[in-house]
């Protein structure tokens, strides 16, 4: 269930940074935990992560941030994730 966009901010993103994307990539599809994780875009620029999307929960979110956080290269995380709504969720199959 889970979608993810990784996006190199502006132009200025460097291989580093496409790099670093990538493992970020790697490792969020591969966490089962995060099946639960909808929506989420992920920014990369010199190190320092951004998180823009809609998490099923507050676990989710939790656990989007540790796994984040781990990968080796991330300076920063900055998360602004929103939880669905109750009624998105029911829709979803919470």
């Amino acid at each position: 269930m889970g979608r993810f966009a990784f996006w190199h901010r502006f132009s200025k993103a460097t291989r580093a940074d496409r790099r670093l994307a990538r493992r970020l990539a790697r490792r969020i599809e591969a966490d089962r935990a995060l099946a639960e994780a909808t929506s989420v875009h992920v920014y990369v620029l010199e190190g320092h992560v951004t998180l823009y999307g809609f998490v099923r929960g507050e676990a989710a979110r939790r656990r989007l941030l540790d796994v984040v956080q781990s990968v080796p290269g991330v300076r920063s995380v900055e998360a602004s994730l929103q939880l669905l709504p109750a009624e998105e969720l029911e829709l979803v199959g919470a």
